[in-house]
């Protein structure tokens, strides 16, 4: 059973962790078919090499890093709309993303501090605190894949699909449906490229590649081997980033707490206890400043 469990969370974390930088780097203008391209190919590797590392490190701590409790680390898609706002003001450009990367830095050791200081602190963090936060971020995320639905059909077919196995069924189908919901998603998507054009018009008039036709190309193209680059974009100074990210950084600090606290609940049968909840936010502290010298919000 842990097998194909895990290879959902896998398979869901893929999305989860890249979307946020691909939203970002685009914002910044050094996305898919820039001049930059290429970094961000480097920047995607990155977030997944530091999702894993730092998702160990949370599993099983090292000293009082990590709260030894299941939880996924990655990108966190509750930064996005302060990136947005940051790189509008900066206008972008290596020079934007760098300055967010180092507020992150920052913003990090900053959570990090809170929770060492989280026993103390936790009293002004309640359930209804917590849960509110939780839940403020993922209705905030509902414009964001809203927006990814370039296809409307083939992505309401995935939405009908998971929905349909996590409430009509029960068991490992229920407990597998983002997992059957992607297989459905691609067999659907190679079955629209054989009906429908592949390609359609701007309104500029530019040709451009439908985002949902199933293209291999970069995947043959790839290597098999390569090897992450520290601080792939240089650290840039700016207290335009530096303020909001700050702030930020507390809020995902309440959101780490409500998210180890709900699995523990709902997961365990229990509620979290102080060090795993110290620990925890301490791993996500850390965990983001060593993923920014690695260039992944």
């Amino acid at each position: 059973k842990a097998v194909p469990l895990g290879l959902q969370h896998v398979l869901a974390m893929f999305v989860g962790n890249l979307t946020p930088i691909l939203i970002i780097t685009g914002a910044c203008g050094i996305g898919a078919g820039s001049e930059f391209a290429e970094l961000q190919v480097d920047l995607l590797q990155n977030a997944m090499l530091v999702a894993g590392i730092v998702t160990l490190v949370q599993l099983y701590a090292i000293g009082p890093v990590g709260g030894k409790v299941p939880i996924i680390m990655g990108t966190s898609s509750g930064f996005i709309g302060v990136f947005n706002s940051v790189a509008k003001v900066m206008g972008g450009g290596i020079a934007g993303y760098g300055a967010i990367m180092l507020a992150s830095v920052l913003g990090g050791l900053f959570e990090t501090v809170l929770g060492f200081l989280l026993k103390p602190l936790r009293r002004f963090f309640p359930a209804v605190v917590t849960g509110t936060v939780v839940l403020s971020i993922g209705l905030s995320l509902v414009s964001v894949g809203v927006g990814s639905f370039e296809n409307l059909a083939l992505g309401a077919l995935v939405t009908v699909v998971i929905i349909a196995f996590k409430h009509g069924t029960k068991g490992m189908t229920s407990a597998s449906s983002i997992l059957i919901g992607i297989i459905a998603g691609y067999i659907a998507s190679a079955v629209m490229g054989l009906f429908l054009s592949p390609t359609g018009i701007t309104a500029d008039g530019v040709e451009y590649t439908k985002a949902w036709v199933l293209n291999w190309d970069k995947v043959a193209e790839a290597s098999w081997f390569s090897i992450p680059k520290l601080m792939p974009v240089p650290l840039v100074f700016d207290l335009r980033a530096i303020v909001p990210v700050l702030i930020m950084f507390i809020v995902t600090a309440v959101e780490t707490v409500g998210d180890i606290s709900g699995v523990m609940e709902g997961g365990m049968g229990r509620e979290a206890t102080d060090s795993e909840l110290s620990g925890g936010v301490i791993c996500d502290g850390l965990g983001s400043s060593f993923a920014a010298l690695f260039g992944v919000l």
